[in-house]
């Protein structure tokens, strides 16, 4: 929303929100997929025709950053993505933290549903530690290292010692 071409159509960041009709693609309303109703199984769904399963409507989707277009942006890798956006500090700095527990792979427009438990978690610790500054803060971990390498438990317990020390 801050591009000087959105500015200059009038757009705000809720043009770039799934939960809008104004930016979005109405075929699958932001969706990316269409479903098809199956009679007794369940729906399938097909990447959207309309958007190739961007999200977005064309208008904007002719708008780049970086020579991304939004819908292209989501579909980058939060490693990725941590180059593209790295001159945006408060995002690097979250996806700083992103990296450090290990979830680089996930999509920046990953559906939360098809997270685990323990990514939740972590991505819930990284935009802790990356948007703000926590004081006098409680967190409770429910089983953060499920299904985590050994390896990454080590980054993972060393994040979170970083968050002790901030108090």
């Amino acid at each position: 929303a801050q591009l000087p071409d959105a500015k200059a159509r009038g757009w705000d960041a809720s043009h770039f929100s799934f939960n809008t009709g104004k930016g979005r693609c109405t075929e699958c309303s932001g969706r990316g997929v269409v479903k098809i109703p199956m009679s007794f199984l369940p729906d399938a769904t097909t990447l959207c025709e309309a958007c190739n399963g961007l999200r977005y409507n064309e208008e904007t989707l002719e708008l780049r950053f970086q020579g991304l277009s939004i819908g292209e942006l989501l579909q980058r890798t939060m490693s990725e993505a941590r180059e593209v956006l790295a001159n945006h500090r408060l995002i690097r700095r979250a996806l700083d933290y992103v990296h450090e527990l290990v979830l680089g792979y996930l999509t920046l427009g990953q559906p939360t549903h098809t997270l685990s438990g323990g990514e939740t978690q972590r991505l819930k610790i990284a935009r802790e530690l990356g948007l703000r500054e926590a004081e006098r803060t409680l967190y409770i971990l429910d089983e953060p290292t499920i299904g985590l390498h050994m390896a990454d438990v080590d980054k993972l317990l060393a994040v979170i010692r970083k968050l002790r020390d901030k108090g």
